[in-house]
């Protein structure tokens, strides 16, 4: 690999401290590889260590339903002269004060506001500022439909299997009223014949008694 000559102006100050860096005298040839070293790491810097995601979550104040992860803004306002504050660790921070919801909700006016009424958030990453009061309204129907959803899974898993009940055969319709009637048929004509068969019979001995004499 060839090399090229060229002058370049660096200040001595500069090569100076670049040379109590690099432990090399700064005047001296020695130096030239660890500029060249520098060089080429500004050219390909290190890709940045990756943040801890799960040690960031964990970081935040509770409030009572609601988790206000650090970095989440509070503002409230009295007399329309809004004032702030935001999560920093575990605490809520408006200044050098470390303060509740309720404690920064009255830290201006009479002392009796409710918090969750007055108090909204801006959670980080968000640009949108919410109300305290809607943000502990969905996490308690969230919370609920969890512990519904648990509730019914345990009562799947607990309750006993129910036999299947095997269906009634349908019946066809007009066959066993075919033969009911059919029977009642027969009777029926059985006795108009005899009741017939009687009134000839009764006729037939009327009709061969003697006719008396005149």
């Amino acid at each position: 690999m060839g090399t090229f000559t060229f002058p370049y102006r660096l200040p001595n100050e500069l090569m100076q401290e670049f040379g109590v860096f690099a432990d090399k005298p700064w005047a001296g040839w020695e130096i030239e590889p660890a500029i060249c070293d520098a060089i080429r790491a500004y050219m390909k810097p290190q890709p940045a260590a990756k943040a801890q995601p799960d040690a960031v979550a964990d970081a935040g104040y509770q409030w009572k339903q609601v988790f206000l992860p650090e970095g989440t803004r509070l503002r409230a306002s009295f007399g329309r002269a809004p004032y702030f504050a935001v999560v920093q660790g575990s605490d809520i921070r408006c200044g050098e004060q470390s303060l509740s919801p309720s404690a920064f909700a009255n830290l201006k006016g009479s002392g009796n506001r409710n918090a969750w009424k007055v108090v909204w958030l801006r959670f980080p990453g968000n640009e949108q500022w919410i109300l305290a009061d809607t943000c502990r309204a969905q996490q308690k129907a969230l919370i609920a439909r969890l512990f519904g959803a648990a509730e019914a899974q345990q009562t799947a898993a607990t309750s006993p299997a129910m036999p299947a009940v095997p269906a009634t055969p349908a019946k066809l319709p007009g066959r066993a009223d075919a033969g009911t009637s059919g029977k009642t048929g027969k009777r029926r004509r059985g006795g108009k014949g005899r009741k017939h068969g009687k009134r000839h019979k009764q006729n037939g001995q009327h009709a061969a008694l003697p006719r008396p004499a005149s």
